[in-house]
């Protein structure tokens, strides 16, 4: 299964290396978003600082992830099914995605400190706060988005199945995003960390369960 998963997973960056339009225009996204959000607050206190960096990781997950599986589902699926197992294709599309997500999170840290600032202290656990909110997010969005391309493409259906399931890694992100910065006290802001990691073994496990089911639809 690894010879899968790894074949794929070089098969999805050899494609985003020829063909570039996907990366760039999210990082156009990106960028056009952190100049906007410059240009009309000039300057975020560190109470606001958390939102308005939730507010952009979300939104640039959604377009980085939403179209992952419209190739494979239009164009490639048996090819794909008769090649690899269905739990290749996931967990291949889940490492994609979350080391593209966290290439393009890094790359928006940095240019939100550039524009305005970096009011973290606790650098350690904002690291690891990221990671483990991301892989979530990974994971919950690279499941929803097989729905979306089964349904035809459709946005929407992906918002709507994917905002109650993100909800609470959002709740415990924040509030260990706030501890980071220093700006709340939390001795136990490791039950937050504990609650993130469970919530992706959850949803792990659920979509090891499921998602052969629906590939094989």
């Amino acid at each position: 299964m690894l010879r899968e998963v790894f074949g794929l997973l070089g098969k999805d960056f050899k494609s985003e290396l020829r063909n570039k339009q996907a990366l760039t225009s999210i990082s156009l996204y990106l960028f056009s978003i952190i100049l906007v959000l410059y240009y009309s607050l000039m300057r975020v206190e560190r109470m606001t600082w958390t939102g308005l960096l939730w507010i952009v990781l979300i939104f640039l997950s959604i377009n980085t992830v939403q179209g992952c599986f419209s190739r494979e589902v239009k164009q490639r699926h048996w090819y794909i099914y008769t090649l690899a197992r269905p739990l290749s294709v996931y967990f291949s599309k889940v490492l994609y995605n979350l080391i593209l997500l966290l290439g393009l999170n890094a790359l928006a840290i940095l240019l939100i400190g550039l524009f305005f600032t970096l009011p973290v202290t606790h650098w350690p656990l904002f690291i690891l706060t990221m990671v483990l909110s991301t892989s979530g997010i990974s994971l919950i969005f690279t499941f929803i988005s097989l729905i979306t391309a089964k349904s035809g493409d459709q946005a929407v259906v992906m918002t709507i199945l994917a905002t109650p399931l993100i909800f609470p890694i959002l709740m415990a992100g924040s509030r260990l995003c706030l501890v980071a910065i220093e700006l709340i006290q939390d001795s136990n802001y490791y039950k937050d960390l504990l609650s993130i990691f469970a919530m992706n073994l959850i949803t792990f496990a659920l979509s090891v369960f499921l998602f052969p089911i629906l590939w094989r639809d």
